[in-house]
């Protein structure tokens, strides 16, 4: 596994709560309370993640530079991905999040790219269990 590969976490969440992703994945955390956003040196991975409100970070990243794959782990609501530059896009999402799967299947046909949304049986808004399991299969299927 490459672990070039970068995720970034949401809102409330610590390295610490990844400790199983980070044998496969660079976990980035985000000061949302010091402007970091903009900061953010991510450079140009060819696979970008991003948790919850950490894919507004890779969503920004992903409008300004091409990446081959944007994964948007049960991604806070969007506009539009309109300006996105991938080859393809993944959601990934907890069955019990049905909030979460209207607004990606709104947002998904905003996109130009290819799209598939995953939906992770059991999971809710957490990447613990079945859905760490799925992201890095998903991730080592690229």
């Amino acid at each position: 596994m490459n672990k070039k590969i970068k995720i970034i976490i949401g809102l409330g969440q610590k390295r610490k709560h990844y400790r199983f992703l980070s044998k496969y994945l660079n976990i980035r955390e985000v000061d949302w309370n010091n402007g970091s956003l903009s900061k953010m040196r991510l450079g140009k991975p060819k696979i970008l993640v991003g948790f919850s409100l950490g894919c507004m970070v890779t969503i920004m990243h992903a409008e300004k530079y091409r990446v081959k794959t944007l994964i948007l782990c049960s991604p806070s609501p969007e506009e539009t991905l309109l300006r996105v530059k991938a080859d393809q896009v993944i959601f990934l999402v907890g069955e019990k999040e049905n909030w979460c799967l209207k607004e990606i299947k709104r947002m998904s046909r905003t996109l130009k790219c290819r799209y598939s949304i995953i939906v992770i049986r059991g999971a809710n808004h957490r990447i613990t269990g079945d859905y760490q399991k799925k992201l890095v299969e998903v991730i080592q299927s690229l």
